[in-house]
């Protein structure tokens, strides 16, 4: 039965060239390992730092970190162009973080070579990366936003003579140490800081621009709110409605500042605890906000929205994700289990999702569906 039917090779990409690779190879052997053998064949593609390109074999895959296999890739793994994916993948699934994998750069690529692929098209996932820019579109939108001003290149490279612009924008936009810093174009936390006091204010912004190996990059000081931090999936329904997963609280180690890339990567680190500890009208406010969101930004199939329900019981928005880290443990597989739903059955959805906007048929009647219900607080 359904023999006749050819399986679709998905091409998993990860690694990259930015400084959230680590997270990409850890997400991408996540999907590789889920991945249904019976509807698809596994092309895992891996992207060095440099830049080039391999089809990864099954035994580097399962290593612990890049570091352990990178330097037998050239005499081990089979080097590809990019002009070749077309012949090997008839679908990318982007287990991709970070600059020029997740800002419209590998969606642009893809484009040219006529390859779907998961998630947000150019314009979105630019937006969604760039942070000085979201904010602009949020705040249109009437989305509340940590109250804050950006830093551009010009400045931070002439940072010693900037203290009284940086001071005026302190007192206009009404901000009080301490104050979270955090570079516009990076994701994973990296680069963040929280300045307590002004002395520690240029370190924090010398941290965040200069934190891209070879990039000097905008820099955002905006407040630190408080409250109960959180992180929502939003995934689309067979229809294309978007719906939330059960949103996931946040409750930082007790010696830590921020929600950093320790915390948010390593087992047992900080508690999560899903659905989030708080009021069925404010769960609902979160997950109709981030779908809110998710409609502004135009994101596509998938967004992870991260916020505040602050102490004055407002959502604020602090970084909505154009696609979502997936690794074993991440905050789209932890949600999804509150609704009954397998790793398979959850990127069986995402694909036959994207497969549908692109007009593309498959062995659809295999894969179980994704029917959401109501998760009791």
């Amino acid at each position: 039965m359904h023999s006749d039917i050819k399986k679709i090779n998905v091409g998993v990409i990860m690694g990259g060239r930015n400084t959230e690779n680590e997270v990409s190879f850890n997400s991408g052997r996540t999907i590789c390992d889920h991945l249904d053998t019976s509807r698809f064949n596994i092309i895992p593609i891996f992207q060095t730092f440099a830049g080039e390109l391999y089809l990864l074999p099954y035994r580097f895959l399962h290593r612990g970190k890049i570091s352990d296999f990178e330097h037998r890739l050239a005499g081990e793994a089979q080097h590809v162009n990019w002009d070749e994916l077309k012949k090997l993948i008839d679908f990318a699934y982007l287990a991709t973080h970070g600059r020029n994998m997740e800002d419209g750069a590998l969606q642009g690529m893809l484009e040219v070579l006529k390859i779907p692929y998961l998630g947000s098209k150019i314009l979105a996932s630019a937006i969604s990366m760039d942070k000085i820019i979201q904010r602009q579109f949020l705040q249109a939108n009437h989305i509340n936003i940590p109250k804050g001003f950006a830093l551009d290149i010009t400045q931070i490279l002439d940072l010693k003579n900037q203290e009284a612009f940086i001071l005026e924008q302190i007192r206009q936009h009404n901000l009080e140490f301490p104050l979270i810093v955090k570079p516009h174009k990076e994701g994973s936390s990296i680069g963040i800081s929280l300045a307590k006091e002004y002395a520690q204010l240029a370190c924090a912004i010398h941290k965040a621009a200069y934190i891209h190996p070879g990039i000097v990059q905008p820099v955002i000081i905006e407040e630190c709110l408080k409250g109960m931090e959180f992180s929502c999936i939003i995934i689309e329904d067979q229809n294309g409605k978007a719906f939330a997963l059960p949103p996931t609280e946040i409750v930082i180690e007790a010696n830590s500042d921020i929600f950093d890339y320790t915390q948010k990567y390593m087992p047992g680190r900080a508690s999560k605890h899903t659905p989030a500890r708080c009021t069925p009208t404010d769960l609902e406010k979160i997950k109709q906000t981030c779908i809110a969101v998710k409609e502004i930004l135009q994101i596509a199939t998938i967004a992870r929205i991260d916020g505040f329900l602050a102490q004055d019981q407002q959502i604020y928005i602090i970084d909505p994700n154009s696609l979502s880290g997936m690794g074993p443990t991440s905050f789209i597989f932890l949600q999804a289990a509150e609704q009954d739903i397998s790793h398979s059955t959850l990127i069986n959805h995402l694909i036959d999702t994207e497969l549908k906007h692109y007009q593309i048929s498959s062995i659809m009647s295999l894969a179980p569906k994704v029917i959401y219900h109501e998760t009791a607080n």
